[in-house]
Order: structure tokens, then C-alpha cells, then sequence
């Protein structure tokens, strides 16, 4: 119980998250500023831990889910099959990020040591310009996030059919709702007037 109820609380994090630094890396490309693509960066590492967190966790709360009456089990083993994909593009996005940022750390540095040389060389090495964050890694990040973004909206849609009766095929819902009209006078009358016409 207490792993399906950590489960349901934790899984928005990264449904929000990721399209969130998606949101903050997009004005990093426009604004060029390598700060803002940096956090953006760190928040993609952080919602890879979020997201396996929030894996680990419904794999634990599966058992307990699965003896809750009116459970959809199908739609409960196609929501693990695409939180296993969701998982892999997240984490494939944060593996992507932490590189960046520690490449970023290291040109960082590189740019600090030639700084501190021009100070002692002159103009000459003042051409000299060194990009934090190349356009194929910014780019590859964005890419896989947002394929995240859908892989992780699809899933969370998929969990809300293993009990929310709002994304399930309406036979069930009409069916429900003819069983409920049987047990009233006015329900059979009606029934009974439908079948003649």
C-alpha cells in the first residue's frame, strides 16, 4: 500500500519536470546563455532520479494494485511496458546531461586558464574562444527529452486507465449504468418500452 501511495504521489515529478527544463534549456538555445543550459542540464540529471524513483516505486506497489477490485490488469502491465521506455529515455536524457555539464566544468576551467594567460601573453591569444556547449550536444539533449516528454505523458495516461474509469472503453461505464437502471421500476419500464419499438 504504502509503496502504490508513494508511487501515485511521486510520478508527476518527472511528468512535469522533464517538459519543465525542456522549457528552460529551449531559452538557453535562445538566449545563448550556457547558465541557463547548464540548469537545464541539472535538472534532466535530477529527474533521472526521479524518474527511477518513481519506477522502483510502482514496481514495489504492483502486487498490492493488482488484488484492488476493478484494476485493469492489461492496462497495469502496458503502463509497466512503457515505464520501462520512459525510464530509458530519461535516463538516456540525464546520462546525456551529466556529460554536458561536466564538459562544461572542464572547458570552464580551460577557459579560466587561458583567461589568467592573456592577462600575461597580451592580445595575441585574445582570439582565442572556447564554446562551453557544442551544438550537436545541446541539440542530441533537446532531442531525447523530448521524446521523453511524450514517452512519459503516454505512460502517465496509461496509469490513469488502470483505475480511472475516464479513459476506459465506455461499454464498461453503459454497462454499469444499465445494470443500475434494471433495479428501478422506472428503469425496467423503460427497458421494456425499448424492446417494442
Amino acid at each position: 500500500m504504502d509503496f502504490a501511495y508513494l508511487h501515485i504521489v511521486t510520478n508527476h515529478i518527472p511528468i512535469i519536470g522533464v517538459p519543465l527544463a525542456v522549457v528552460v534549456l529551449l531559452m538557453g538555445v535562445w538566449r545563448k546563455s550556457d547558465d541557463l543550459k547548464s540548469a537545464a542540464f541539472l535538472i534532466f540529471a535530477g529527474m533521472g532520479l526521479a524518474t527511477l524513483a518513481t519506477f522502483l516505486l510502482g514496481q514495489g506497489g504492483e502486487d498490492f494494485v493488482e488484488e484492488v477490485a476493478g484494476v485493469s490488469k492489461d492496462a497495469l502491465h502496458e503502463h509497466e511496458d512503457f515505464a520501462k521506455l520512459a525510464l530509458a529515455s530519461v535516463a538516456l536524457t540525464a546520462a546525456l546531461s551529466l556529460f554536458a555539464v561536466l564538459r562544461y566544468q572542464g572547458l570552464s576551467f580551460l577557459r579560466r586558464r587561458i583567461t589568467s594567460s592573456e592577462r600575461l601573453v597580451g592580445d595575441e591569444v585574445s582570439a582565442v574562444s572556447v564554446s562551453c556547449f557544442s551544438t550537436w550536444m545541446t541539440l542530441a539533449v533537446l532531442l531525447f527529452a523530448l521524446l521523453s516528454v511524450g514517452v512519459l505523458g503516454f505512460t502517465g495516461k496509461l496509469g490513469g486507465m488502470v483505475r480511472h474509469s475516464e479513459f476506459y472503453d465506455r461499454t464498461q461505464t453503459t454497462t454499469d449504468q444499465n445494470t443500475e437502471e434494471a433495479d428501478t421500476e422506472y428503469g425496467k419500464g423503460r427497458r421494456r418500452n425499448r424492446g417494442k419499438e
